[in-house]
């Protein structure tokens, strides 16, 4: 059990309480023997009161009161009493507590020791005291004829025989405490095997020092980690939880509170509230984007999803994510246009170098005047209308993907637009807003088309995306109960064209927009519109 480091916690366990059962078994018998020894003495104490009150009114007593010589005649009475009724000694005396009688007569004439006062009161009393035999439980009763006091009388049994006549009592004291031992003998060996397979055979020390491992690494983690218990109260949370949730530092001693308690709203609170599953789900939170999973924790040896309730969350932060994503779609959105502005430059040249051989000058200069005025057109479309440089950089490489594959990407908005985003955020709500746009207008009869509006609608900001696609797949559709902006939710699963996994774009503008503070949502009927409106000051 100890293997050389200490007791584990369920030795110690049982041998507290093995070391509680005998002491209450202990204290059990020493109570029962305590209680057979004052039933002892109260036996005894009515045992002589009851001699002396028969003594007090026989007649033969009586008429030796009145005699010369009541030694004479009640000695022999009073040990004839003694040997008949279990008691000790029948002490017989005058009225002033001179003896006439006792068991040794070398006594006899001598003051009786004990307590006389109520007897010549006319009264009878029990007591314990320690006389000429030694301790004893007596009665002391006076003795009477038409109200005058004639004498009194004490009987008694001496405490050691008191003390033999408890002795038939202690088997059935024994037996109760050995009961009461077995069964919390029982009881330990029970809660013990209880406790070896909750914490195996692990010392108290080191249960403590797996405890202070495994709350180390907790906080160590670079992932926000929530414990619900099976009420759906939050049990404990890290560092990165508290600051991913904007909440305070978890204490060392933290109490359960539940979402609503600790101030955590939103998506991420009804995940909490309701324990379902999630995975890799994007979410705002405190301003944060975060990719929440949500799994129900498993009991010892149990499998996942077992754990009655109870449940660990996981969070991470897509912020600093999306911010590199949205940097690198920059950069794969130019280097598309690039791609595509050199695909098209390089016909041009070889046309232009054609014509120069078969010496036609004038075509070629007209062709160059031509190609140039085309770009220049694109880029002053562009720029007009758009002041954010982020904003005019996606949208030129999103016009050339898009003229590349027979689309034309209209933009119609208020001079000199800007949207109240960080450039991060711009590049990943209007690049998957209009990849998705154009892949639809793909899909859709020609002419194929894609038009962005920027609006100042009184306070907000309006981006409306409207594209010549098919519309919204039946099963996303809002109108019939679907969500396109759910993680996973695709019209596109399986498409090998498409390459990868799909249903990823869309959550994430949801959660970008609003941590913004902003909505998006599908507007209902044809053609397919998105509709994103931000506050025109930005996140609250």
């Amino acid at each position: 059990m100890a293997r050389g480091r200490g007791w584990s916690i369920a030795g110690r366990a049982i041998l507290v309480q093995l070391a509680a059962v005998l002491v209450i078994g202990g204290a059990i018998a020493l109570l029962l023997v305590l209680d057979a020894r004052r039933g002892a003495d109260e036996d005894a104490a009515e045992l002589s009161l009851a001699i002396c009150e028969t003594i007090a009114v026989d007649p033969a007593v009586l008429a030796a009161l009145d005699g010369p010589d009541p030694t004479a005649a009640l000695q022999p009475f009073a040990l004839g009493v003694v040997a008949e009724d279990r008691v000790d000694f029948v002490t017989i005396m005058s009225p002033d507590g001179i003896r006439y009688t006792h068991p040794d007569e070398a006594e006899i004439g001598r003051p009786f020791r004990g307590t006389i006062d109520a007897a010549q009161r006319g009264g009878s009393i029990t007591e314990t005291y320690t006389g000429t035999l030694g301790p004893s439980v007596r009665a002391v009763v006076p003795i009477e004829r038409d109200g005058e006091l004639l004498g009194i009388v004490s009987a008694g049994v001496t405490t050691d025989r008191v003390s033999t006549q408890v002795l038939p009592r202690l088997p059935f004291v024994a037996l109760v405490a050995v009961l009461v031992v077995a069964i919390g003998g029982l009881a330990a060996w029970l809660t013990g095997r209880e406790v070896r397979r909750a914490t195996g055979r692990l010392s108290g020390a080191e249960l403590q020092n797996m405890v202070q491992f495994y709350e180390s690494v907790l906080h160590a983690v670079r992932e926000g980690v929530v414990l619900t218990d099976g009420t759906r109260r939050i049990l404990l949370y890290n560092d990165e939880a508290a600051d991913l949730l904007g909440l305070p530092p978890a204490p060392e001693r933290p109490q359960p509170r539940t979402a609503a308690e600790l101030g955590i709203e939103g998506p991420v609170r009804a995940i909490l509230d309701t324990g379902r599953r999630a995975v890799e789900e994007a979410h705002s939170a405190a301003g944060r984007v975060l990719l929440v999973n949500q799994e129900a924790a498993a009991p010892p040896g149990g499998a996942p999803g077992t754990g009655g309730g109870s449940a660990v969350m996981t969070l991470r932060d897509q912020s600093e994510l999306q911010h590199l994503v949205g940097e690198l779609e920059s950069v794969r959105t130019m280097t598309d246009a690039l791609r595509a502005q050199a695909h098209e430059h390089a016909n041009t040249l070889h046309t232009i170098v054609s014509l120069l051989e078969l010496g036609r000058t004038a075509e070629a200069v007209e062709l160059v005047a031509s190609a140039s005025r085309a770009g220049q057109q694109l880029t002053d479309a562009v720029l007009g209308r758009v002041e954010d440089p982020v904003l005019a950089a996606l949208l030129l490489g999103k016009s050339a993907q898009a003229a590349e594959r027979g689309i034309e990407l209209r933009v119609e908005s208020a001079p000199a637009a800007s949207l109240p985003l960080p450039p991060a955020a711009i590049v990943s709500i209007l690049g998957n807003l209009l990849d998705n746009a154009i892949e639809a207008a793909l899909r859709g009869p020609a002419p194929r088309a894609v038009v962005l509006r920027i609006r100042d609608e009184g306070g907000r900001i309006g981006i409306e995306i409207e594209d010549s696609g098919p519309g919204v797949a039946p099963e996303l559709d809002p109108a019939e109960g679907g969500d396109p902006f759910l993680a996973g939710a695709t019209s596109k699963r399986g498409d090998a064209a498409a390459g990868g996994e799909h249903g990823i774009g869309l959550a994430v503008v949801r959660a970008l927009v609003e941590a913004e503070g902003g909505e998006v949502g599908f507007l209902p009927g044809r053609p397919t519109r998105v509709l994103v409106s931000l506050p025109s000051g930005g996140a609250p």
